[in-house]
């Protein structure tokens, strides 16, 4: 039997607390983040696209100066090497040519018979079409402000995304047969880890651990993550999909079997409502015909089911459609209702936390609830309107 020397024992707590308070995270918290980012890849994926949050962050790892990795996949083009495991016409197939390219690198040469809308994103050379990366970047580069090549990836004028449009080959190739054993020790490299660790001495980590230590830093680490709000923020509405979609995010909510992601789901459907709700045109409705109605009831059902990602600001955008629609009782009751939920125990982003907000953390009902639910009860989240939002009073909109 092997024991564990003392002070090697407690030099490993101590670094554990270290790790958990300043970089990594608990192990539920890092859960938290996996699971959030899948269920949130899951419903932004379209028929036509798939999204995949990955890098660090992907792994559930925050860590000091890293950005967002985002991959973005095609269900409409598929690679292969040799020859095709499938032939299915709906699909652009390209093959993969190796000859007279850098390791690493290939060529990717269209098929004649695959949709002639996709020759745009290609190049002519001895007769045949190859995929121009370049060309396919700069086309899909529209959606991020300020877009900016960088590597495979496209990038934000301010570093913080970098998306990867990928194409997917459902086969193994012969250059990446060795990815499969290889080892997972090369990445962080030393000076990596060194950065992460270079504040940490074990004198100042030696206090007594709390029961609810850990769930406080759970709950702090989630609400503060930086890349957890950009890639929510990423979430946007296809107007030409968007009831396919919300038929899509209700079938995944209802046909989830555990309780608890289910709550994942709900609180991700309540953030895209939240934007839904603002592509529905309205007018006022006193006045209006059965189709100006049929809108504004439509938008007021998107809109209660956007009071499921915070305790506040949902219940804020209900309001704002009674006003917009004369309705101002209504729209003055739920404000009334709002401010008795505005209490000093609410949690919101990137805040210094009170004693009281720590002894609320000690109960052990809050304890046993989901970070979604929390956030439900607990969470005073920004209201924000999108651009052209049909939902802005017109007095802002002067």
């Amino acid at each position: 039997m092997f024991i564990l020397d003392p002070d090697t024992n407690t030099v490993s707590l101590t670094l554990y607390r270290y790790l958990c308070e300043n970089i990594v995270g608990t192990k539920n918290h890092v859960k938290t983040i996996r699971l959030l980012n899948t269920i949130r890849d899951n419903g932004t994926s379209t028929e036509s696209e798939a999204s995949i949050t990955s890098g660090s962050f992907g792994e559930g790892l925050e860590m000091r100066g890293s950005d967002l990795d985002m991959m973005a996949s095609s269900k409409f083009i598929e690679v292969y090497a040799d020859e095709k495991t499938t032939h299915n016409s709906m699909l652009t197939y390209y093959k993969m040519e190796t000859d007279d390219v850098k390791p690493g690198f290939t060529q990717l040469l269209s098929e004649t018979n695959g949709k002639k809308a996709l020759f745009q994103f290609c190049e002519e050379l001895n007769g045949k079409h190859f995929l121009s990366s370049t060309l396919f970047k700069q086309f899909h580069s529209y959606n991020i402000d300020g877009a900016i090549i960088h590597g495979p990836c496209v990038s934000d004028k301010n570093g913080i995304l970098d998306q990867c449009l990928c194409l997917h080959c459902k086969t193994w190739i012969s250059q990446a047969s060795q990815w499969i054993s290889r080892s997972n020790n090369a990445w962080p490299s030393y000076n990596v880890k060194q950065n992460q660790l270079s504040n940490f001495h074990v004198s100042m980590w030696m206090d007594h651990f709390e029961p609810y230590t850990l769930h406080a830093i759970e709950v702090v680490k989630t609400l503060n993550s930086k890349l957890l709000r950009w890639s929510n923020d990423m979430m946007s509405v296809n107007v030409k999909k968007k009831t396919c979609l919300y038929k899509r995010r209700v079938h995944q909510i209802v046909y989830c079997d555990k309780s608890s992601l289910k709550y994942f789901y709900i609180y991700y459907m309540s953030l895209w409502c939240a934007r839904f709700a603002q592509t529905i045109p309205l007018t006022n409705t006193r006045s209006s015909n059965k189709h100006q109605y049929k809108q504004y009831n439509s938008c007021f059902c998107i809109l209660l089911q956007n009071i499921h990602h915070d305790a506040v600001s949902g219940w804020l955008m209900l309001a704002s459609v009674f006003y917009k629609a004369k309705q101002y009782d209504k729209a003055l009751h739920i404000i009334i209702y709002i401010i008795t939920k505005c209490t000093p125990e609410k949690l919101y982003s990137f805040m210094d936390m009170s004693d009281t907000h720590y002894q609320m953390l000690k109960l052990k009902s809050i304890q046993e609830k989901t970070i979604v639910r929390l956030w439900k009860i607990k969470r005073v989240d920004v209201m924000k309107f999108e651009r052209n939002s049909w939902l802005i009073p017109n007095e802002l909109q002067i």
